[in-house]
């Protein structure tokens, strides 16, 4: 038995929903790329229509969103509709999942705004959540120490980051400001501290 190759493809199904319900209904192509005997083609033809396959596809999709869910949480809010769609498509572009908060959700993050960029994705209140979020994320997570430098991050915002954080305004009813501002992210202290320093943004928004 080519245990690598059957592990491989049963690995590819359970990270794919709808390999397992093409393969279910019959597609036999789906396994065409694996080195595999045909004993090993039949036991996972029939492993596919077993309820425990679904179970295992579910865990994968719930160990792959918490991550993102976890470190993102308003960015994915303020997709909307769209967010489904949207990590359908990451996950089946990036296949090799990790339980790494930071990489899985910044993965996730630069994926988004390569489809921003590429108009892909409409553009908005999203991108300084993104932004916001993972700068929140990364001070909390530094080290604690030396002069805190690493715990103390600047970001500049198109959007008002009060406004970004509360759950009860939608995304469709958050509007940029005339000019921007420029927020500082702070954990030195016991708690984070997300503080507007002033409303003029000169330059380019990082």
């Amino acid at each position: 038995m080519s245990i690598a190759e059957f592990q491989r493809a049963l690995a590819d199904l359970i990270a794919s929903p709808e390999r397992c319900v093409a393969l279910r209904e019959g597609n036999a192509d789906v396994l065409a790329d694996y080195g595999m005997t045909l004993r090993e083609r039949k036991r996972l033809e029939t492993m596919v229509h077993h309820e425990a396959m679904s179970v295992n596809c579910s865990l994968y999709r719930v160990n792959r969103l918490i991550p993102v869910y976890s470190v993102l949480p308003h960015s994915c809010r303020l997709l909307g509709d769209r967010l489904m769609d949207e990590l359908d498509a990451f996950w089946a572009a990036s296949r090799h999942a990790t339980l790494q908060y930071r990489w899985e959700s910044w993965r996730f993050g630069l994926w988004l705004e390569e489809r921003i960029a590429a108009r892909r994705l409409p553009a908005g209140p999203v991108e300084d959540a993104i932004r916001l979020e993972m700068a929140m994320f990364d001070v909390q997570a530094a080290q604690r120490g030396g002069n805190g430098g690493s715990r103390r991050r600047v970001v500049l915002l198109r959007y008002d980051p009060d406004e970004l954080l509360d759950p009860t305004i939608a995304a469709e009813d958050l509007q940029p400001l005339a000019s921007g501002v420029t927020v500082v992210i702070d954990a030195t202290g016991s708690q984070l501290s997300v503080r507007r320093v002033d409303d003029t943004l000169t330059g380019k928004v990082a």
